[in-house]
């Protein structure tokens, strides 16, 4: 105990100077722990001042609203696909002059098909004096009636693609003859 006594001021003093260094440290701590929870409050904080639960919880639910969005668009998708499957798809035509009397490729064989190639081939024929139409059914690709030359050109272009616009080129019928083809998939 007398070490104390004759110690007891430097003592104090050294105890004193101990305080003020714990406290000064303890501030320090204080002031990086308020800048870090600055950083965080703002990490976490959205633009419109929301927290960070709430942005979660709106993006899961806008996720959430686009999934079904997207399922439903794929429903429709299909329905459609389904139903395009009986719409024309594949087109052939062929141009030709039918008869002497008439030049500039007047008449026509055109064949329109869905994607079963089920459909219809078209001819109409034009002469100077009378013009006449005639169609022909096509079930998967056959027709039960005969077909002429045109015809049976336009089936196939709208079956199997084809050249373009190729140069006219002369038909069995007195005159000429242009192919032409449209072929959408």
């Amino acid at each position: 105990m007398e070490f104390f006594k004759t110690y007891q001021a430097p003592l104090l003093c050294g105890l004193i100077l101990l305080v003020l260094a714990q406290f000064a440290m303890l501030l320090a701590t204080q002031s990086r722990l308020n800048r870090v929870n600055k950083l965080v409050r703002s990490l976490l904080t959205g633009p419109g001042g929301q927290d960070l639960e709430t942005m979660l919880n709106r993006c899961l639910r806008e996720s959430r609203d686009a999934l079904a969005r997207s399922d439903d668009l794929d429903e429709r998708l299909q329905a459609m696909t389904t139903t395009l499957r009986g719409c024309v798809q594949h087109v052939g035509l062929v141009r030709y002059d039918a008869y002497g009397d008439v030049s500039g490729a007047q008449s026509f064989s055109l064949a329109l098909l869905d994607d079963n190639h089920t459909g219809a081939i078209l001819t109409g024929l034009l002469g100077r004096h009378d013009g006449r139409c005639y169609g022909k059914t096509v079930i998967s690709g056959q027709t039960e009636q005969t077909l002429s030359e045109e015809e049976a050109s336009a089936l196939q272009m709208a079956l199997h693609g084809g050249v373009g616009n190729p140069a006219p080129t002369p038909s069995g019928r007195n005159g000429r003859r242009e192919k032409g083809m449209l072929n959408r998939a």
